[in-house]
């Protein structure tokens, strides 16, 4: 094809796959294939956050696991995908699922409600980076995310806190400096 001749992008969207195993149920412990209407691996559409910060549930379109002749739109956990990247999108039937438009009004529905191309690029690099849950001392019950393996300071409040312990289940931050060694003496 030439360039003249090339289809127009209707948007930018950001994509992922549902993970090849997830877990339900009290503690974690039902372990399933996929989800209930996606297959491991499917690839799913995600709408840009339509309520607070986009937090921990998402609204996604992809193929159904029962018919992979059409798109779907649910809410589901962020938790159950994962390769997180951004493409283009040509089809006016995903921009019709992911945004509820009725036929004839996928370009003016593309412009309002797909991803501006920076921040999917933003999210989709957050997501992807591993976190850990972290505790500082003296801040009560609340946790914080951060990279993992966890940095050595962290800066919330303006106060700096140094990371006093770190293993599997989190990290926990200390406002004290870490001890130092004594240098080996020549003799």
């Amino acid at each position: 094809m030439t360039d003249a001749t090339e289809p127009k992008p209707l948007g930018v969207c950001l994509v992922a796959n549902v993970a090849q195993e997830t877990s339900h149920g009290e503690g974690g412990l039902e372990i399933r294939e996929g989800l209930r209407h996606f297959a491991p691996g499917a690839k799913v559409w995600i709408a840009p956050p339509a309520w607070g910060d986009g937090g921990e549930n998402v609204i996604v379109a992809g193929r159904h696991r029962g018919n992979s002749r059409r798109y779907i739109r649910i809410v589901i956990q962020i938790r159950f995908l994962e390769n997180f990247r951004v493409k283009d999108v040509y089809s006016p039937a995903l921009v019709r699922a992911l945004t509820q438009a009725e036929p004839g009004e996928e370009h003016e529905f593309a412009a309002r409600f797909l991803w501006p191309r920076e921040q999917a690029e933003s999210w989709a690099r957050s997501l992807n980076t591993p976190k850990t849950e972290a505790r500082v001392d003296g801040d009560g019950h609340r946790t914080h995310l951060v990279t993992d393996p966890p940095p050595l300071e962290l800066h919330l409040d303006g106060a700096t806190y140094h990371l006093a312990h770190s293993n599997a289940r989190g990290a926990r931050y200390s406002p004290d400096p870490p001890p130092v060694e004594p240098s080996p003496t020549t003799g």
